[in-house]
């Protein structure tokens, strides 16, 4: 008994503090012992995750963040890229992480150092900024502007070099200013190249974010998956390795962790829509504590780029960011989870696929043959030719099927009766060939817009007619800032409740009979906005307003309602004032 008094004094009581109890009754001890024993556990379940934080031998101390705007996996799959090609292999890499919507560049690279998305961080498009915006921030680290990962640095490591070099101005406005020791917006990328790579190595910083924007350049001039723009990715490449040399000759290279990702793909000359070419972007991580050869397994987004940083630097992030480190890529690390990235099969092809955003399908003189191709080694096509979504039980594409009106065509490829490929809708419309035209245009060129300006009496510049309300059928029309007018008559068969669509790059709107039906200004990437309206049968005024502010510009115009599948407004619903 008093053996077992002693051994509780001298081991046990030291856990409490260092105090020390001269004597315990043993019927009170007992029934206290399972408390000690949890309280000892916990105390044990907590010191080990705190040695765990406060061990920093494999954990690097300099972090170097390298974007390069505009870059896709089909990039990096289809150009020559020895350095990224030996960096994969030398560490963690998905080409699977994706944007956050829209997929433009100042609301990715926003959240892309603000560990959080539009909804928190508020820069919903290009033209936000700190004096002019919609959506404010849910917190502020100072006037009108979310927390960054710069902020966080500065606040926790007050002592380390912060850097940032950026190709691209407008990443200038996105972040605090009085965070950064090195503060750079160099002409060309070979300039940024050169620049940031000497501040590493005389510098040697805690942490460098380095930005390049030629291939974006490249995917709006000369369209995505051009050989243009795959040679914009191969000078990236050289420039990645410059960088990467100048780490290797300063003397934080054995302890420095580099990630280089982008901020979204492209599809045709733009990007801002929905895609997986404009969406999916890759996320590559090498050095110190960082798994070798490894493929990332689970989900990555584009806010957990920072998150990842702060993790490797030990840096506390505030509650407002929803990012999480992507802890799978350190070495030592164990993720269990049911839920991995979802590798899809690629979607059926058409005998003629659409290029750039155009939709699939097209519009034809009497008469369409649909042509569906599987390019994977397995599974079987499944189609609809009503707008549903095909199934495993839906019809299997065999042979060639000839349209002779407008058809919704849905197919995907089917691997022992499961969906494994996304869905490709095709919007087949079949007009007469002695059809006129049933779109009135008139084209206006015009100074600095960013949002659709009042016209009032001016005269156009051109005039036109379009089966469609289409940017393709007034291509040649198109140059920055150019705004264009679309009026026709819209025949209803049947009083319903109708909803429109337009996609556009950049803003605008519908009307009918007048009214405002869809808003989609201002000026931004390919985005689609939506509006409904009740509408009885019988002839409606309807017009669209679309401005090109630069670059290629997009407009298509969609409708369905609760009898119609969502289609291309088309031909057979319109005709002519």
């Amino acid at each position: 008994m008093q053996l077992f008094k002693t051994w509780v004094q001298i081991i046990l009581i030291p856990n409490f503090g260092g105090m020390f109890i001269k004597h315990v009754d043993l019927k009170i001890l007992v029934r206290f012992i399972p408390i000690f024993l949890l309280t000892i556990g916990m105390t044990s379940l907590w010191s080990c995750n705190y040695d765990k934080l406060d061990d920093l031998s494999s954990n690097p101390t300099h972090v170097v963040v390298i974007g390069f705007d505009g870059l896709s996996p089909d990039g990096l799959q289809q150009a020559n890229t020895p350095t990224f090609d030996k960096i994969m292999v030398e560490g963690a890499s998905t080409m699977h992480a994706r944007s956050v919507l829209p997929t433009s560049s100042s609301t990715n690279w926003a959240s892309m150092i603000m560990g959080a998305g539009p909804e928190q961080h508020g820069i919903t498009s290009n033209s936000w900024e700190r004096d002019n915006f919609v959506l404010p921030a849910v917190t502020q680290s100072e006037p009108f502007l979310f927390p960054s990962i710069f902020h966080l640095i500065r606040e926790q490591k007050s002592s380390g070099e912060i850097g940032a070099i950026y190709h691209w101005g407008g990443f200038g406005r996105l972040f605090e200013k009085s965070d950064v020791d090195f503060d750079e917006n160099p002409v060309t990328e070979e300039e940024t190249a050169v620049n940031a790579s000497s501040y590493i190595k005389v510098k040697n910083p805690l942490f460098t974010f380095i930005h390049f924007d030629h291939i974006d350049h490249a995917g709006h001039e000369y369209g995505h998956g051009t050989k243009e723009y795959y040679a914009s990715v191969e000078k990236a490449d050289s420039l990645l390795a410059e960088v990467m040399k100048a780490i290797a000759e300063s003397d934080m290279a054995e302890n420095t962790m580099v990630i280089i990702s982008s901020d979204h793909g492209g599809t045709g000359k733009g990007h801002g829509g929905e895609s997986l070419d404009e969406m999916e972007i890759p996320f590559i991580v090498w050095g110190k504590g960082i798994r070798k050869n490894y493929q990332i397994k689970y989900p990555v987004y584009q806010y957990d780029n920072v998150a990842t940083v702060a993790y490797a630097l030990q840096i506390e992030t505030p509650r407002a960011w929803i990012g999480k480190p992507v802890i799978e890529v350190f070495e030592g690390e164990k993720v269990i989870d049911k839920y991995p990235i979802l590798v899809q099969l690629k979607q059926p092809e058409l005998g003629m696929p659409a290029k750039g955003y155009a939709s699939e399908g097209g519009l034809y003189n009497d008469s369409a043959e649909l042509i569906l191709k599987n390019l994977n080694h397995k599974g079987e096509i499944k189609y609809t030719l009503n707008g549903a979504m095909p199934k495993s039980n839906s019809e299997t594409f065999t042979s060639s099927v000839l349209l002779k009106e407008n058809t919704v065509v849905k197919s995907a490829v089917f691997v022992d009766g499961k969906l494994s490929s996304p869905v490709n809708e095709a919007y087949f419309r079949i007009k007469p060939v002695a059809l006129v035209k049933p779109i009135d245009y008139e084209v206006f060129h015009l100074d600095n817009l960013s949002f659709i300006p009042s016209i009032g009496n001016r005269k156009p510049d051109a005039k036109g007619n379009t089966f469609e309300f289409s940017s393709v059928e007034v291509r040649s029309h198109i140059k920055p800032n150019t705004l264009f007018k679309f009026t026709s008559n819209l025949k209803i068969e049947e009083e319903d409740n109708y909803e429109f669509a337009i996609r556009s790059d950049d803003g605008s709107k519908l009307f009918i009979d007048g009214a405002l039906v869809v808003d989609n200004d201002g000026d931004h990437g390919v985005r689609t906005k939506n509006g409904s309206i009740d509408l009885e049968k019988g002839n409606h005024i309807i017009e669209v307003l679309w401005f090109n502010g630069g670059g290629d510009g997009w407009l298509d115009v969609y409708v369905n309602s609760d009898k119609m599948p969502n289609q291309v407004l088309s031909t057979n619903l319109l005709r002519k004032n």
